[in-house]
């Protein structure tokens, strides 16, 4: 049989063209595809690119309000006022050299009152006897002296100076009570202790690893605890008062309010006996009166 070569060829060429057009036309399809952005399976594309570093503009618009974080809420006490704070340290004018120290010796402590309290000056506010030196004059009950901001009172000048405090005299903090009205507002063990002195007008705590705190012009003659007592924290030791006696007994009222210690013991080398140092608890009390108000 004779096979004709030239129409072989032909049909070999009309296979080959056809093929061409359908391949043009399934790639103009697919093109088309990607130019819409919508893929066949009607999702929307993925984005594959890194990520922008680029922050909105004036192209895109202002940042949603709603995706800025939020502040945190501010603190507020029983009467609804906004717990504030100034630093360690920051004594009012003319009243001492004080002692920035940051650290929180306890973290997680109670603080050493059932109510809501104030801290700042006895001596350099209203009232007190040195208040005229930045024109505070008035009386201790003076509203003024019940609000916040706190303000730190360690190393505040006092009629005498102490190792810690040079210029200074007040190893302590000055705590007012809720309200002027003494013998109203309690006192709190702020950890687990044992009382180890109740003498004329103060009452120290020691915990198991050492610690001390001395709470001072509480009502000495209705102590809710005696020496050598246990006690847990959050357990009441005494009222806040105005009682101050000297070392011969003679009794000298002071303003109402409580006067809080804080001692942190150490050992300097191995075997050594611990040793005891009075540290600033500002901070610590700040960061307990924080918890206090947030209710943890």
């Amino acid at each position: 049989m004779r096979i004709d070569r030239a129409s072989e060829r032909g049909n070999a060429a009309s296979w080959l063209l056809a093929l061409l057009v359908i391949a043009l036309l399934i790639g103009g399809w697919f093109w088309l595809q990607g130019k819409s952005g919508s893929p066949s399976n009607g999702e929307p594309p993925a984005d594959d690119g890194p990520p922008s570093d680029e922050q909105d503009g004036p192209e895109n618009g202002p940042a949603d309000p709603d995706d800025e974080p939020a502040e945190p809420p501010a603190l507020v006490d029983e009467d609804g006022r906004v717990f504030s704070y100034l630093p360690v340290g920051d004594l009012l004018p003319n009243s001492g050299p004080g002692l920035a120290d940051d650290t929180v010796y306890r973290s997680d402590i109670l603080f050493p009152t059932e109510d809501a309290v104030y801290l700042n000056s006895q001596v350099y506010r209203y009232g007190g006897m040195n208040g005229a030196l930045n024109g505070m004059n008035g009386a201790q009950c003076d509203a003024r002296n019940y609000d916040y901001p706190w303000q730190d009172t360690f190393c505040e000048k006092r009629d005498r100076n102490q190792p810690l405090c040079p210029g200074g005299g007040h190893e302590g903090l000055d705590i007012r009570p809720h309200t002027c009205a003494k013998n109203t507002h309690w006192a709190v063990a702020v950890e687990d202790a044992r009382v180890i002195d109740v003498r004329r007008h103060w009452v120290t705590l020691q915990t198991e690893d050492g610690t001390l705190y001395n709470y001072l012009h509480l009502k000495m003659d209705a102590l809710e605890v005696a020496e050598g007592d246990l006690v847990a924290k959050g357990d009441r030791i005494g009222m806040i008062s105005d009682n101050f006696f000297k070392s011969d007994g003679t009794s000298v009222p002071t303003t109402t309010h409580l006067h809080f210690e804080m001692y942190e013991n150490y050992v300097a080398s191995p075997g050594d006996d611990p040793l005891f140092t009075k540290v600033n608890p500002y901070v610590t009390l700040v960061a307990a009166y924080d918890r206090k108000l947030r209710a943890e």
